[in-house]
């Protein structure tokens, strides 16, 4: 038997695709796995197992610009899946399952997993039907947020998977306390959400004891360093892409995490990001956007704080809210916070790699 993994985008960005390739693997199995470097164009990669997709295709921007990259995708794949004769796939995002949905459901009806690990075009009614045909036919569908049941509807299908790594470099103790200089508030990952930003660095620009840091790639619609750089913001650093492995060692620079998304639309209303992961392993609070599915989550296991949307907040009301945060931080609460979600999140997952195997061996 040989599987196929289709990712959507470079394995960088692609940490949670090592937990299926790890369960085919241990059950003696076959399988290629193909990933789309979106900054890059050239010729199809081959390498051992490995396919890289090369074609430019922003993260943001133009939807229309995406067409052409989008088509030369779903060209490629259909290409791979004749040439190999794949006897299983699985299809990590809503996007691939759509644009091969007709050989899904034909040939592969129950013989695929579909992860849904965004919000993307469902509030298009022809859009949703097919991921809706796509969910009912699959073994089963992961989905990354049980804010996703916003949009997707109920289903016996849909099975939780977190967006947990770095387990193995779990700390046990904040690195937060009251009166710590300087304390850093900072955002690990593909930087965007210009407005949101912007909001928190006005905010904390007359704040001497709180910086921030910015690490990885930032998009194309949101150039901090350029804005920081023209209004003469001091107390913000930015430093370049990383690796899944390094985390551990960035955050240890890191006292609080920046997860302010804003609730502008149902992509970040409904999704967890990896960020809530990093707060429960590395045990740093983290800031969320009230009116977030996130923010729910963060409240109710009183793991961080919700502040105001880009839109409606002042900059009092976030030098008073991350003030009185850490003047009033319970170190040893907010471990046995974490503790708890974590102890959650690890029996979630549990069940979801028990659903691969058996989607593996049977």
């Amino acid at each position: 038997m040989k599987f196929l993994i289709v990712a959507f985008h470079p394995r960088s960005m692609t940490p949670y695709a090592q937990q299926y390739e790890d369960i085919i693997v241990k059950y003696g199995y076959d399988y290629d796995i193909l990933f789309w470097d979106r900054f890059s164009n050239g010729p199809l990669e081959k390498n051992g197992n490995q396919f890289i997709f090369h074609r430019i295709c922003t993260l943001g921007g133009s939807k229309l610009k995406k067409i052409y990259p989008f088509y030369l995708f779903r060209k490629t794949l259909k290409e791979i899946i004749k040439n190999e004769n794949y006897n299983k796939i699985i299809i990590l995002n809503t996007m691939p399952g759509f644009l091969l949905h007709d050989i899904l459901l034909s040939k592969y009806s129950n013989n695929y997993i579909l992860d849904i690990r965004d919000y993307t075009y469902e509030k298009y009614g022809f859009y949703l039907r097919i991921i809706h045909k796509l969910i009912n036919n699959s073994s089963f569908t992961a989905i990354s947020s049980r804010g996703f049941k916003k949009f997707l509807g109920e289903s016996d299908k849909l099975v939780v998977n977190h967006n947990i790594s770095n387990l193995e470099d779990a700390c046990d103790k904040p690195t937060l306390y009251e009166h710590k200089k300087p304390i850093t508030i900072g955002f690990v990952g593909a930087v965007r959400y210009f407005d949101e930003n912007v909001a928190l660095i006005k905010s904390m620009q007359n704040f001497r004891n709180i910086r921030l840091s910015y690490v990885g790639r930032q998009l194309t619609d949101c150039h901090l360093d350029a804005y920081c750089k023209r209004n003469k913001y001091n107390h913000i650093k930015f430093l370049g892409e990383f690796k899944n492995q390094d985390k551990s060692k960035i955050y240890e620079d890191i006292d609080i995490i920046n997860s302010l998304y804003g609730n502008k639309s149902m992509e970040v209303c409904a999704a967890l990001p990896n960020r809530l992961y990093d707060a429960l392993i590395f045990k740093k609070p983290i800031l969320t956007t009230k009116g977030t599915y996130l923010s729910e989550v963060v409240l109710k296991y009183g793991i961080g704080l919700a502040l105001s949307d880009s839109q409606t907040y002042t900059p009092q009301e976030y030098q008073k809210s991350i003030s009185e945060y850490i003047g009033y931080f319970n170190s040893q609460k907010f471990i046995k916070n974490t503790n708890d979600l974590l102890k959650k999140v690890k029996k979630e997952q549990q069940f979801f790699h028990q659903r691969i195997a058996e989607f593996v061996i049977k």
